[in-house]
């Protein structure tokens, strides 16, 4: 819809006396000039809502089942007696935050859309400023689902990239090795960049081998999954 464009189409609309009534309080309550202006503003904000209906449902609907596989991963983990049980317990419970809190961040702008769109039809002097709020509004919650979007990768790359790197470990490192050295710290650059090799050395090889039983568990989830599926 553009705000430049003429109103050149009249047709007839049948309405019962409740309809009529319900669209003329609605236009009164909102101090509305005329019930045609009320229901072109009507119909506005049904054609705003019912573009962003689906994407809500489908954000309702990933929200409960991000919930759900979380607390289901949580039980099946529970059952295992795994050294590393909490930190497993941990990564999953990381993935799912963010998973979730992305389809909140999601859901949050496509109500954003609705709530301006009925805020601005609501309040706008004419039909056409309503429009031109509602396309601004848009234009703004367009950049900020993009800039959610950039954030999103981004820390999932990092994520990714530094999977199993226990930084923590390397600062006992550093303490062992200054410590042992028995080295005043204006003299222990040295004995640093050691301990930061040798930490490095661990942590890749440490990396390597978490990662290789993740693929085992996944392959085996997948074996699992694909006899459970030929079973049916």
């Amino acid at each position: 819809m553009s705000i430049e464009e003429l109103k050149t189409i009249k047709f007839q609309l049948m309405l019962s006396e409740a309809e009529a009534k319900a669209i003329d309080d609605w236009g009164s309550a909102h101090k509305i000039r005329s019930r045609a202006e009320a229901i072109r503003r009507l119909c506005t904000a049904a054609l705003e809502l019912d573009a962003h209906a689906n994407a809500i449902d489908e954000a309702l609907g990933s929200l409960e089942t991000q919930s759900y596989s979380f607390v289901e991963r949580v039980r099946e983990m529970s059952r295992h007696n795994d050294p590393r049980k909490n930190d497993r317990l941990a990564l999953v419970a990381t993935r799912s935050s963010e998973n979730i809190f992305s389809v909140v961040n999601d859901l949050t702008i496509d109500l954003d859309a609705v709530l301006g769109a009925a805020l601005a039809i609501r309040t706008a002097d004419t039909l056409d400023k309503a429009v031109e709020a509602l396309r601004e509004n848009r234009r703004q919650l367009q950049e900020i689902s993009k800039a959610l979007a950039d954030k999103r990768a981004k820390a999932l790359a990092e994520r990714e990239r530094l999977r199993y790197v226990d930084f923590q470990n390397a600062s006992r490192w550093i303490e062992d090795a200054v410590k042992v050295s028995e080295s005043e710290i204006a003299d222990a650059d040295e004995v640093v960049v050691d301990a930061v090799k040798a930490w490095l050395v661990e942590a890749k090889a440490i990396k390597a081998r978490r990662e290789q039983e993740d693929l085992a568990r996944e392959q085996q989830r997948q074996r699992q999954r694909d006899e459970a599926d030929k079973s049916k």
